[in-house]
């Protein structure tokens, strides 16, 4: 018997699933440790494998791919945690990063920050002024040298940098994408001068036009790769010593795997690689199950991930914002909002009305029922007032929750706003999902997509509660629960269900007429680096290439990623962007006219590996006959009919396998996570053991 494992820290638990070639599936959830995360990573790993019976260095021993999704990198950027970094910049360049394009003030906030413009304020610095050195060089826009590299001034920096302490040291100069050598060199010197810093180079983070974002990007994968060097070394060779053989892979944030050395030298590429895991089961389990439409929502404690996939390819994008800096990082589009089950309530005091969120009781203290130190009620404090979660069954009984201790901080909460506690836990509840569905619609109609035609794919250990009422909001008729109690470890699942990707890109600058002469160049130079790298990582016989053109209207600044297939010529090409052109933004409202650009060309290479079987506990065949055993009941409060009501309360003994049919009002309470089946819905599940919730009753 061999094992595959896939985990994933969170900010509120850590995840872990161990998938045996027998089919037996272990499920691990524990509590996310912040002082030391590779002490969840275990503590997940052996609960789960002790699902299975059986110690974690048996488990181990005979593991042949074990992957990790990790947080480290996201939390020490939210907790400014990282490295001490220097810049190397070119000559009159260096205070780029500092100017923010002119819109540092105003990036990442919400709307009802922006409104209060002298109330913003740029974010702190990055790299201060005083760790800053300027070096003489220069190339030009067409990537030729007019004024060579200053070796003197590239030792000079470094030495005062290393004086001043820094950890790690970036390096961007001007139109390094186009002739990296001066930043090689740079790097050679500084390796030698201070063999223990960590060196972090423009042209291999971020090598595209741009000189802030590129900059942002290089600095920040510097401020993470200590930290992360450490972390995933410490992952590595803890699960040695427990008995593991293999390589360990890491997810990232394009949605593929890595391995350890990629990881250390490129960090960056870490941040969000829980979420993109999500997305990518969900690509995979909609593929098996027939769904081409698909939206994903992922509601942990903390946030709610959401990702649209319109003919099953996930939304991608190529910069993201972190505390207010925007730099290039491609990556699944997963968006995020503070709204998780550990969501604070609190009344704002200058409208007098009750809100949740964005903040966060995380995993210390954690919500007021958990009795471990939380004072401030949370959505899953309502959701335990309100009788939808089992105080005695949470997380598989491991975990009593206290409802008097939250019904005592609802009701303090509801009292300053005229509420019982049993009001402000339905209103806390309310204002939650309501948040939730405008996420799912700005990402949907506000991109040229009906959520109607879409399935909702609804997981996370806290979104079975709240998903049916988020999909009548938004009219959406069907929601999966993906793989049915493995819903709430979803994104592990993920990490064990995708191949091991690397991105290549160069920028280009093709006008019409368009001859794709030029670019079949580039992306066979491409093809040469991807193929070179994965055979090195043994994976020659199971590759795949997709390459896409950013494509864009003459004269506009945002570009469309379209990908170009063997056979395409230059009107196909057009063809496919105009197409996602006007699906994004609408029927002729592009220019024609002005005629189209390509600016860049961006490959995406995966080394194949196996994956393994998706069926959740529940999907073996047992007939119709199987049916479901007979409910329990519990007192809910229903907001609709604003009063507590005995509803029946199926677990996952009494919901058996096979063939089910739940009408509502009812609950399931599986072991790691609760479904509400409103009034009117219906309850089902599929051949691969998810549930299927049809909101309305029927399609």
């Amino acid at each position: 018997m061999s094992y595959t494992i896939g985990t994933d820290i969170g900010g509120t638990f850590t995840d872990c699933v161990v998938i045996g070639d027998d089919g037996r599936i272990g499920v691990g959830k524990q509590p996310s440790t912040p002082a030391n995360l590779t002490d969840g990573f275990f503590a997940a790993l052996t609960d789960a494998a002790s699902q299975l019976g059986l110690a974690l260095g048996e488990v181990l021993g005979t593991t042949r791919t074990l992957v990790h999704a990790t947080t480290v990198g996201t939390n020490a950027v939210a907790q400014r945690t990282g490295a001490k970094v220097g810049l190397l910049a070119s000559k009159g360049h260096g205070e780029a990063i500092r100017i923010m394009r002119g819109g540092g003030r105003t990036k990442g906030l919400e709307v009802d920050q922006l409104l209060d413009i002298p109330g913003t304020y740029k974010p702190a610095e990055l790299v201060p002024r005083r760790l800053v050195r300027e070096v003489t060089e220069r190339v030009d826009v067409k990537g030729e040298v007019l004024v060579a590299l200053d070796e003197d001034d590239v030792a000079n920096g470094v030495s005062e940098l290393v004086a001043a302490g820094v950890e790690a040291i970036a390096i961007s100069f001007l139109w390094s994408f186009l002739r990296p050598e001066h930043e090689q060199r740079a790097k050679q010197i500084a390796t030698e001068l201070a063999p223990g810093v960590f060196i972090s180079c423009s042209h291999e983070v971020a090598p595209q036009l741009g000189e802030y974002y590129r900059t942002v990007a290089t600095v920040m994968n510097g401020y993470l790769g200590p930290l992360m060097s450490g972390y995933v070394a410490s992952i590595v060779d803890r699960a040695r010593t427990d008995g593991y053989t293999q390589p360990v892979l890491f997810s990232e944030c394009v949605g593929g795997l890595a391995h350890i050395g990629q990881v250390q030298r490129r960090p960056l590429l870490t941040l969000d690689s829980g979420p993109a895991s999500g997305v990518v089961a969900a690509q995979y389990l909609a593929e098996l199950s027939g769904y081409e439409n698909v939206i994903t929502a992922d509601m942990g404690g903390t946030t709610l991930d959401v990702c649209v996939l319109p003919q099953g390819e996930p939304q991608r994008r190529d910069t993201t914002i972190i505390n207010q800096y925007e730099m290039y990082l491609p990556m699944v589009d997963v968006q995020s909002i503070g709204a998780g089950g550990g969501s604070i309530g609190w009344i704002d005091d200058a409208h007098g009305s009750l809100r949740v969120g964005p903040r966060s009781a995380g995993a210390d203290p954690g919500p007021v029922c958990y009795g471990t130190g939380g004072s401030e009620p949370t959505v899953t404090d309502a959701n335990v007032v309100l009788g939808i979660l089992n105080p005695a069954s949470f997380l598989r009984g491991q975990r009593s929750l206290n409802r008097a201790a939250a019904h005592a901080a609802l009701a303090h909460l509801g009292e300053r706003i005229g509420l019982s506690a049993e009001r402000a836990a339905a209103g806390v509840c309310e204002i939650v999902e309501h948040a939730m569905a405008e996420e799912i619609r700005r990402l949907t109609v506000g991109r040229g997509h009906d959520p109607r035609d879409f399935a909702l794919f609804a997981f996370g250990g806290a979104m079975g509660a709240h998903a049916a009422a988020i999909a009548a909001a938004l009219e959406i008729r069907e929601v999966i629960i993906p793989l049915g109690d493995m819903a709430s470890v979803f994104s592990a699942v993920g990490t064990v269900s995708t191949d091991v990707t690397h991105v290549y890109e160069t920028p280009v600058r093709l006008a019409e007429p368009l001859r794709l002469v030029h670019l079949r160049e580039t992306i066979a130079e491409l093809e040469r680096q991807a193929i070179a790298q994965l055979t090195d990582e043994g994976l020659e016989d199971a590759i795949d290439l997709r390459c896409f053109a950013s494509m864009k209207y003459a004269a506009q600044v945002y570009d469309l990623e379209t990908e170009i297939l063997a056979d395409d010529d230059a009107d196909a090409l057009v063809a496919r962007f105009e197409a996602a052109y006007a699906q994004q933004f609408g029927p002729d409202s592009g220019y024609r006219a002005a005629g189209i650009e390509i600016v860049r060309v961006r490959l995406y290479a995966r080394g194949r590996l196996p994956r393994p079987e998706l069926r959740g506990p529940s999907a073996e065949p047992q007939g119709p006959s199987a049916g479901i055993g007979e409910a329990r009941f519990r007192s809910v409060f229903w907001r609709d009919s604003n009063e507590f009501v005995e509803t029946r309360v199926y677990d996952e003994g009494t919901v058996g396998g096979g063939d089910i049919r739940i009408y509502g009002p009812a609950i399931v309470d599986l072991p790691d996570t609760t479904l509400v089946v409103r009034p009117g819905d219906l309850l089902t599940r599929d051949g691969f053991g998810s549930l299927r919730l049809l909101v309305g009753g029927a399609l």
